[in-house]
């Protein structure tokens, strides 16, 4: 956490677009942010946010006890001072070299009943012996437990957990991140634990979702197949060929009002892109369905339609690769699969497939042939007019805009909002600790509830302040179909889109905008991505005679780097970095990165 606040002086000038927010005291007490009233409760399906049973509050309620206390413990621990790579810091004992080959030993000393001879990075045994005593559970052999923790606490490290509601969580209540993994392992609130730290890191390090594939957009990719070199290019093509051709898209919400992702199957050809443009797309279209979420409704519908589908449209990776992100990355997220006309034989294939997948997901699943069959589960107002409804939209995409990212050049409204986005973090741990402490269901808890959902609510409207500086504009906000917390318009008015374009472009009638630096033309250009020595992508820019690089992926545009080390930004320290060349980071004074004030006019 310290990373973020290490680049803000002591006292911070009024913003220049946003409004002071926050207030410190003089003597340096607590900072809190303004909350907004509190809300109407929230009702939703059993085991949801609003409709727990007893139980499953306290699973809940353990799930945070025992996460707070595991990074409370590991932060005065002596050790906890020494992690300072990257590698030190965000990859947990169970992700590194040799992991694997450790667990396996371990497990062999617990069938032997060894107790002596311990392998590898073993936790405090007085830290696991205090989390348990916060675990609800029936288990009667200790041992196994133990056994248990020991592996769940292996996939987390403190600053892994700090990064979770500053990162990871996005516009959702974070119990709603939590309540995912417990339903998903069966209210097993150490196995949700392994869940979540191994969701994670896959999100931080290995598929770097926030700090490349939304930083970067389609603004970036369609910057690199214009301008990229290599790899990037090709990378760049292959995902701004992806988005055109309409391959998937989200449109219109199904009866229970999730949103629906469509995928045409008979557009796919397989070996046409590579693996990880496929990846890379997968997963940019759950993002874009996850931030499609508006409470209560918590998750969405795939549209499987495979009319006109053929032998040569059969491609099994990326649907195990689907598969696989709806299991283990985004639990608990798909409602319902509707597979439309699909050809004679899909059922006896579906038969087998479904032995890859949970019984959560295999359960949702639909098959449908004509329109009495959608109508069961979507309203004829939201079926497409292609498979009889009366929706008479066609997907048309809409290519990005030259300065459509130009807020993501003002770092100083940024990083205000990423600090004013701590000091929520810090209160909502407060409450939580406190709302964990008071007994379940007596008035006290009650009240310490409605503050924390008010904490929440907080978070959430600084989430959608903050997401223009931090994440591409879309395909879903050009159209204005994403619209912050109010509802998702699918169909925006003609007039509402040609004033919000002209206003982008500098047309008549609008006020103009300013030139983003991504779409600058000349200077050395460097679009290469490169995999980080940890598995996950980098984003770098590195001077070239003295000249900044301004390619789609350098992560700080404009900047010239100076001395060893290249300049970096990292999603999961929220600020930028110094890299040496030994992988390590360090934090760089704000005050050395120049902000063009051209930016700050909104």
């Amino acid at each position: 956490m310290a990373q973020v606040l290490t680049n803000y002086p002591a006292s911070l000038p009024t913003p220049p677009t946003t409004p002071t927010k926050t207030a410190a005291a003089a003597d340096g007490a607590s900072i809190h942010v303004p909350l907004p009233p509190a809300a109407a409760p929230r009702k939703g399906k059993p085991g949801y946010i609003g409709n727990l049973t007893p139980s499953q509050e306290a699973r809940l309620r353990a799930l945070w006890a025992i996460a707070y206390k595991f990074v409370e413990m590991c932060e005065a621990d002596e050790s906890f001072q020494d992690a300072v790579t990257l590698e030190d810091k965000f990859v947990p004992p169970a992700m590194k070299p040799g992991a694997a080959a450790t667990a396996t030993q371990r497990r062999k000393l617990k069938r032997t009943g060894s107790r002596s001879g311990a392998v590898g990075p073993q936790r405090n045994p007085e830290l696991v012996r205090e989390l348990l005593s916060l675990l609800p559970t029936q288990e009667r052999s200790m041992d196994r437990l133990e056994a248990a923790a020991l592996d769940a606490l292996d996939h987390w490290t403190p600053h892994m957990f700090r990064i979770t509601l500053l990162h990871t969580v996005k516009q959702e209540h974070p119990d709603e991140l939590a309540l995912r993994f417990l339903r998903r392992s069966g209210w097993d609130v150490v196995a949700a634990c392994k869940g979540m730290g191994r969701t994670i890191y896959w999100r931080t390090m290995e598929a770097a979702i926030d700090d490349d594939i939304l930083r970067l957009g389609e603004g970036g990719a369609a910057e690199d197949e214009r301008n990229g070199q290599g790899h990037a290019r090709v990378l760049g093509a292959e995902f701004m060929k992806l988005l055109r051709s309409g391959k998937g898209f989200l449109h219109g919400n199904d009866r229970e009002g999730r949103p629906m992702t469509y995928v045409r199957v008979r557009l796919h050809k397989p070996g046409e892109h590579s693996p990880e443009s496929m990846e890379r797309y997968i997963i940019y279209l759950l993002e874009m369905a996850r931030l499609s979420l508006r409470p209560p409704v918590e998750t969405g519908t795939i549209f499987l339609d495979m009319s006109h589908f053929r032998f040569k449209n059969f491609d099994l990776e990326p649907l195990k690769f689907i598969l696989k992100c709806a299991e283990q990355y985004y639990p608990e997220s798909i409602g319902l699969i509707i597979v439309h006309k699909a050809p004679f034989g899909t059922k006896a294939l579906w038969k087998l497939i479904r032995h890859w997948v949970s019984a959560s997901i295999a359960d949702k699943v639909r098959f449908t042939s004509g329109r009495k069959d959608l109508f069961r589960y979507i309203h004829p107002s939201q079926v497409l007019a292609e498979h009889g409804g009366e929706d008479p939209f066609t997907y048309e995409y809409e290519e990005p805009m030259a300065d459509e990212n130009f807020k993501m050049q003002n770092t100083i409204t940024r990083n205000y909002l990423l600090l004013e986005r701590q000091m929520l973090v810090e209160q909502f741990e407060d409450v939580t600790k406190e709302w964990v402490m008071n007994a379940q269901g007596t008035p006290r808890a009650a009240e310490v509830g409605r503050r924390r959902d008010r904490v929440c609510a907080a978070l959430t409207a600084n989430f959608w302040e903050l997401d223009p500086y931090v994440r591409a504009r879309s395909l879903y906000d050009r159209r204005n179909c994403l619209s912050g917390t109010g509802n998702l318009q699918y169909h925006p008015p003609k007039s509402e889109r040609r004033r919000r374009d002209s206003a982008m472009t500098g047309g008549p009638g609008g006020g103009g905008r300013p030139r983003s630096v991504s779409s600058s033309s000349g200077g050395a250009r460097s679009s290469i991505m490169a995999r980080s020595v940890l598995g996950g992508y980098s984003s770098s820019v590195s001077g070239v005679g003295g000249v900044g690089s301004v390619g789609a992926r350098s992560s700080i545009s404009g900047a010239a780097s100076s001395g060893a080390g290249t300049l970096t930004t990292c999603s999961i320290l929220g600020s930028p970095v110094k890299e040496d060349h030994f992988g390590e980071m360090e934090a760089v004074d704000m005050t050395t990165i120049a902000d063009d004030s051209s930016f700050y006019s909104d």
